[in-house]
């Protein structure tokens, strides 16, 4: 397991420590665990639906690249400039 060291102002450690008093954390550890994982799991609904717009964007695009209806090919206009 890996240790991390970090420090926070006061007012944050204020807040985390109501925090963790109100939803029955017994240790700093345990709540920053918990959430990096609800970070990690728990997007919000604007970038779910982002997400979801980017993937269908980028398949209608793959659609016409193959049609060859785009002035540049779709790996074209992917490349690094």
């Amino acid at each position: 397991m890996t240790t991390v060291f970090f420090k926070i102002n006061d007012i944050q450690g204020n807040e985390v420590e109501r925090m963790m008093e109100e939803e029955g954390y017994t240790s700093k550890s345990e709540f920053f665990r918990f959430l990096i994982k609800f970070y990690k799991y728990h997007k919000t609904p604007e970038e779910k639906r982002f997400k979801k717009a980017a993937n269908e964007l980028g398949e209608v695009l793959k659609k016409l690249d193959k049609k060859s209806k785009l002035s540049l090919s779709f790996d074209k206009q992917l490349e690094d400039v």
